[in-house]
């Protein structure tokens, strides 16, 4: 007498049904791997976002204020060519982070 698990085997003898379980048990393993990926995915995702935002506004700060020293530089200037490179900088980093965060708006509306 053959012992069974508890388990239910399916019919292994014809190869359509052993490709249609393999399927059934691949999709159900890769459901439940992409859950647990979004689970742990979402805080670094703020994360990553957050650094981008921080990047594209310090960026933007600083080359203008690299420009205006420049400036500064090369037409003995000192103050005002940092001060006006500066604020422009300022300007051209608020923009990039606005243009950022309305990509990934734009992108989390079309993912949904």
């Amino acid at each position: 007498m053959i012992m069974m698990s508890n388990r239910d085997e399916p019919d292994r003898s014809n190869p359509e049904d052993r490709l249609a379980d393999f399927e059934k048990r691949l999709s159900a393993r890769l459901e439940s791997r992409n859950a647990e990926d979004r689970k742990y995915d979402r805080p670094r995702q703020g994360w990553a976002i957050g650094l981008r935002y921080g990047t594209e506004f310090m960026v933007g700060v600083l080359v203008g204020a690299a420009i205006g020293y420049l400036i500064d530089r090369v037409f003995d200037t000192l103050p005002f060519g940092l001060l006006i490179g500066t604020f422009l900088g300022f300007g051209a980093g608020t923009m990039n982070v606005v243009r950022a965060a309305k990509e990934l708006s734009e992108r989390a509306l079309r993912d949904n």
